[in-house]
């Protein structure tokens, strides 16, 4: 499966056309919310990357990334990217971010930033797990209301990820003793405990499994959720942990945050 897939860079309008399908297909985007060929191509033509995987021919993946610069800081920021809903979890994603961290390179870029949805344990777990990032920037709604298939009912807060493309990857560090500071149990009763002066050698603040299926059986509890998980993050970020691994196991999923 892997070997026949193809990467390249798109560049020609049909090309970069082709990704509206497939934005539609997986964030189940309207219209307005689809990125513009007419920007994707701004983006290709001015030394940004987008970058394209065939099956069979077929677009079935796709992201786009550019130059951003924050203070001194020079680094690519990798806006989208999207693997047709039939095709995930075949190393489709992988593919195309090593891909991309290869291009960034070939350009001198050694570092490369993302946003994702701290609710969603699947894009989590492939960050942390299988490329190595690490976060220390959580935004608050951070591209407001938005009404696509996946972020449509809560406010869109964001991790942002970063990532350093010319360290090995590593494992994440969980220290001896983690403290949870945020979980759930299977009786949905809820322990959700903020030191006033953070000092534990790290702690965990759980998330749900799936975050999609809460959200359609109990929305109000999905709700709660993010807001508390936003208050921990923003509590322990604050106070200079960064978020540095992320476990799932029994049915349950959290991450660890450790200190700076």
């Amino acid at each position: 499966m892997n070997s026949a897939i193809n990467i390249h860079e798109l560049r020609s309008m049909a090309e970069l056309s082709e990704t509206i399908g497939l934005q539609k297909a997986v964030w189940r985007m309207t219209d307005i919310e689809v990125a513009s060929p007419h920007t994707l191509k701004a983006i290709a033509h001015t030394g940004g990357c987008v970058l394209g995987a065939r099956l069979g021919g077929r677009l079935v993946g796709f992201c786009t990334g550019f130059a951003a610069r924050r203070g001194e800081q020079l680094f690519l920021w990798s806006h989208m990217a999207a693997v047709l809903p039939d095709l995930q979890g075949r190393g489709i994603g992988q593919q195309l971010k090593q891909a991309q961290r290869e291009w960034a390179l070939e350009r001198g870029y050694r570092d490369m930033a993302w946003t994702f949805d701290p609710l969603q344990s699947g894009n989590a777990n492939f960050n942390f797990n299988r490329l190595g990032i690490t976060a220390w920037r959580y935004e608050v709604n951070h591209y407001g209301a938005m009404r696509d298939g996946i972020n449509a009912g809560l406010a869109s807060d964001r991790l942002e990820a970063h990532w350093q493309l010319a360290a090995p990857r590593r494992n994440s560090p969980i220290p001896d003793e983690l403290t949870m500071l945020l979980s759930c149990d299977t009786s949905r009763n809820w322990r959700c405990d903020i030191p006033a002066a953070p000092d534990a050698p790290g702690y965990g603040i759980e998330i749900p499994l799936d975050i999609g299926a809460l959200k359609q059986v109990d929305a109000k509890q999905a709700q709660q959720w993010q807001l508390a998980v936003r208050s921990g993050m923003l509590a322990l970020l604050a106070a200079g942990y960064v978020v540095s691994g992320f476990k799932r196991g029994d049915g349950r999923a959290w991450y660890v945050l450790t200190r700076a």
